[in-house]
């Protein structure tokens, strides 16, 4: 789609402001009659080029003529004969009121309207040879009649086919898919009859355009508008397209069959009534398979109207809540390989022996939407990405310096990165630069709306449809041009294939890493909704949401309960890293043990804070043999420490002091071990070094 100015989408009274609109009518056929046969013969002869005409009679000529002027493919062709400057003429005419103007009148620039280089006399010959090829009628202003001054007029049924067949050359993607954008780009005649159908609308295009047409009834009003027919392809549209229903797709269908698809028909009542628009939608540039005609529902209603079908509850069998068990997971395998061999493959992969044992400590519940498999490659693969952890030279994983930051931050903290990684990741067909587009743009659906329960299709075609209405704004055409992008992605992706994606990948996805709740049914998910743990990842505010209150049942075994009030995650996110978690759920249970307090002293977390923690959001008091027995496990824990180095030892400690002093070793000190003993971080192997102590009369031996 060209990204040129549509025809100007301005009233009557301002065409009259500038001299350049003059309300006219002339019907083709009337146009027609008015020729003299010797003209009509030379129009005759523009349409059907080598043909002969001896024997017609005028009324042969009108009839042919006609016929073939009203016909949109034959217009089509002969328009593009035409050369630029004449085309231009054409098409300032088309951008006035009635399509007629003056000559003046044409110089006269509408607001927003393309200027184009266009001289006088260019003007006129360029209105003298539309004249004689029947594109224009000559008519007197009865206004100008005293000046001497002519109209010339595009007859009112050609005028309108001109310019539907221009706007579909050159009319914008966002004019396709918005409102807004579809509003603004309408010719003056459009806006003329949609300000009969929507009096609140303004006389100039303006950011009040939608809800004008909206109003307080919404898109369930504006679908009033349709008739029965049209009603229920729009609505079959919705439900299984997403409001984006390609010509093809209708041909596959397999309910409506009475119904045939009629762009021609469907186009002019849709956009009457604020509905959508049938146009041919042409993608490729931009990387997405699509050259077909579309039917497509404006944004702004699609909007609308899935919002008022997901404005109640879901009736749901569970809400599925997973808050931050996959962080927890992806701690335990962190913890794991800290205290455990953990033996991989050449392929990077972690025996099975091993991977069975560390699944076993996984507290992610498993659900129809993610299993055991599921959750180790993601927080496997998350390790890896986020370079927590590396291969030693003996095949054992071992854990980076990364991963003690990593273990150290909150758990938003860790989940945004988790969040991150998988934002950059591909999806089942590789990495996409439109999926990841659609993903940031499904967040800020979220941001928007952090209460509302989303059904599946809602969420997934929001976003797709607010990436489609947008990709002249975000360059996706040049981005997808870049070479450095097709080493991504090789594959070509339909406005469908944005929608799937979307719905059966990602939003699964984000489920696992806890940012989205789900209502399921009968192992279906119903709605997602952002979880309080995805509304701080994301930036959000769940003003309803309480966080400083008190869930935490302490018993005397050491069992610890957490109940479901409020905002809890950040609540079981530090459990995990004391306690053992034996159930998870609505009501999540952890068991305090000797071994899980000494691996939490060993990683360096503080039981002062664990316990004082535990008292601010208690019920009562803690027990007290639970409190002394936490510290006395804490208390016995020995730390030893490993270092690697060389030792330099000496007999005599004056020679070591003479030694040490010297600039280049000073630098290799770890630490002095004894009077003849001093710990390098490195064997001194410089020859200049070397050199000085054997001048000194100091020999180095060893390995």
């Amino acid at each position: 789609m060209s990204r040129q100015t549509n025809p100007a989408s301005h009233t009557d009274s301002r065409a009259r402001a500038n001299g350049g609109g003059h309300s006219v009518g002339v019907p083709l056929r009337k146009h027609l009659q008015a020729f003299r046969v010797a003209d009509l013969k030379d129009v005759y002869a523009f349409w059907v080029p080598d043909t002969q005409t001896n024997g017609l009679h005028k009324a042969d000529y009108v009839e042919k003529l006609d016929e073939l002027m009203s016909h949109e493919g034959v217009v089509y062709r002969r328009v593009r004969t035409l050369t630029r400057k004449v085309l231009d003429v054409l098409l300032l005419l088309l951008r006035r009121s009635g399509y007629a103007s003056d000559l003046p009148g044409l110089f006269q620039r509408l607001p927003g309207e393309e200027n184009f280089k266009l001289e006088y006399h260019e003007a006129e010959a360029g209105v003298k040879a539309l004249r004689r090829r029947g594109f224009l009628a000559e008519v007197s202003d009865k206004r100008m009649a005293s000046n001497g001054r002519v109209v010339y007029a595009v007859p009112d049924e050609l005028g309108q086919m001109l310019t539907a067949l221009f706007r579909e050359e050159t009319r914008t993607v966002a004019s396709v898919f918005g409102l807004e954008d579809h509003a603004a780009a309408i010719t003056a005649a459009e806006r003329t009859n949609l300000r009969e159908a929507f009096p609140a609308l303004g006389v100039a295009p303006s950011e009040t355009d939608v809800h004008a047409i909206l109003g307080d009834a919404g898109a369930p009003g504006l679908l009033e508008r349709l008739d029965e027919e049209l009603r229920k392809v729009v609505l079959y549209a919705v439900e299984r397209y997403g409001g984006v229903m390609l010509r093809t797709n209708w041909s596959a269908r397999k309910s409506l069959r009475s119904i045939r698809w009629n762009r021609t028909q469907w186009a002019p009542a849709l956009e009457r009534a604020g509905v959508g628009t049938v146009a041919r939608v042409s993608l490729k540039p931009y990387g997405i398979a699509c050259d077909d005609e579309v039917l497509v529902v404006f944004r702004e209603v699609l909007e609308d109207l899935l919002s008022r079908w997901d404005d109640r509850e879901p009736e749901a069998e569970e809400i599925l809540s997973p808050a931050g068990d996959v962080v927890a997971d992806l701690c335990s395998l962190l913890e794991h390989i800290r205290s455990h061999p953990v033996k991989v493959g050449r392929n990077g992969e972690v025996h099975k022996s091993a991977r069975r044992k560390i699944q076993q400590g996984l507290v992610f519940r498993e659900s129809f939407l993610a299993g055991p498999q599921e959750i180790w490659a993601e927080i496997y693969g998350a390790a890896d990405v986020l370079g927590l952890i590396c291969k030693d030279k003996e095949g054992f994983l071992e854990l980076t310096p990364q991963a003690s930051r990593f273990l150290n931050l909150p758990l938003e903290g860790k989940t945004h990165e988790l969040y991150h990684v998988a934002l950059e990741q591909g999806g089942e067909s590789g990495r996409s630069l439109h999926q990841h587009e659609v993903r940031n743009l499904v967040a800020d659906c979220l941001r928007e709306e952090p209460e509302r329960w989303w059904s599946p299709r809602a969420l997934a075609s929001v976003a797709r449809h607010r990436y489609l209405a947008s990709l002249d704004e975000r360059g996706i055409k040049d981005r997808h041009r870049d070479r450095y992008f097709s080493a991504y992605f090789s594959g070509t992706e339909t406005p469908r294939d944005l929608k799937t994606a979307t719905e059966r990948q990602w939003l699964t996805r984000l489920h696992v890493l806890g940012i989205l709740d789900v209502a399921a049914t009968d192992e279906r998910p119903l709605a997602w909704r952002l979880s309080p743990l995805g509304a701080r990842v994301l930036g959000a505010e769940r003003p309803g949401l309480d966080t400083g209150l008190q869930p935490v049942l302490v018993n005397p075994d050491f069992e610890i309960v957490v109940l479901p009030e409020g905002d809890v995650s950040d609540v079981i996110h530090t459990l995990d890293g004391f306690a053992q978690r034996t159930k998870s759920g609505e009501v999540a249970h952890f068991q305090i043990t000797k071994a899980s307090v000494e691996t939490a002293v060993a990683a360096g977390r503080s039981v002062d804070e664990f316990l004082t923690f535990l008292e601010g959001r208690a019920r009562g008091a803690i027990p007290q043999n639970v409190g002394f027995s936490i510290r006395r496990w804490a208390e016995g824990v020995a730390f030893a420490t490993l270092e690697r180095g060389i030792v330099l030892r000496l007999e005599d400690e004056a020679v070591l002091d003479r030694i040490l002093a010297m600039p280049e070793m000073g630098r290799r000190v770890v630490r002095r071990l004894g009077p003849g003993e001093v710990l390098l971080t490195a064997e001194p192997l410089s020859r200049r070094l070397l050199s000085t102590l054997r001048e000194d009369g100091i020999h180095v031996q060893g390995p």
